[in-house]
């Protein structure tokens, strides 16, 4: 081969090298490039969890108990979630939700016991209301018999109808409140009865769900 061809054939193979270096160092770049457009893969260990929450008079078992993840629950918190209204972080579904459901008896025997207490308020005020007319009318019909008590009789008994007016007005308050909360225990009562009827086992349920987990 002539030393001027050799030349050539060497320029090519020159040529040629490089264009096909160039064009693979574009193709790195690019990968490269790609790579550092994609989001780094986040890791979490924790995965989902069960949260229960302290049930409130009206709460339900949807209300106080519910599965969440580490960043849904520290939205949650942002959005005003408070440490205090919470009774537990439970790792399975089957224990969250039998102390919730735990929760909610509890509330509802408290709240049946305090409606008692209330019932026995109510009497022992009456009682008292009975007592405080029974002394009014006995120390008006004394000032009318004898005039010379009259005045310190009637200051008496003005004392005595104002802590009678003060006590119905308590008597009233309670009234009202313990039959809006003999309602309330009716109307959930009446639906326990519902449940029943469907064939809800209510605490069996809740007692298999212990076993399985």
């Amino acid at each position: 081969m002539k030393k001027k061809a050799l030349k050539s054939l060497i320029k090519e193979n020159i040529i040629d090298w490089l264009a096909e270096r160039s064009l693979t160092d574009v193709e790195e770049i690019s990968a490269v490039k790609e790579e550092e457009k994609k989001e780094p893969t986040l890791v979490d260990e924790v995965g989902k969890f069960y949260v229960v929450e302290k049930p409130t008079k009206n709460s339900e078992l949807s209300d106080v108990f519910f599965e969440t993840d580490l960043f849904e629950f520290v939205l949650q918190m942002k959005g005003g979630l408070e440490k205090s209204e919470i009774h537990g972080i439970y790792k399975t579904e089957g224990k969250a939700k039998s102390q919730a459901t735990k929760l909610l008896k509890d509330r509802d025997a408290n709240l049946k016991e305090t409606y008692k207490k209330g019932q026995g308020k109510v009497k022992a005020l009456e009682t008292t209301i009975d007592e405080l007319k029974g002394q009014i009318e006995s120390k008006m019909q004394e000032a009318t018999t004898n005039p010379e008590m009259r005045e310190s009789l009637t200051t008496e008994s003005n004392s005595l109808l104002e802590k009678l007016t003060t006590l119905e007005g308590q008597v009233e308050k309670l009234k009202d409140a313990l039959e809006k909360e003999g309602l309330r225990l009716e109307k959930k009562g009446d639906k326990k009865d519902k449940l029943a009827s469907r064939g809800y086992k209510g605490d069996k349920d809740e007692d298999d769900s212990k076993k399985d987990n």
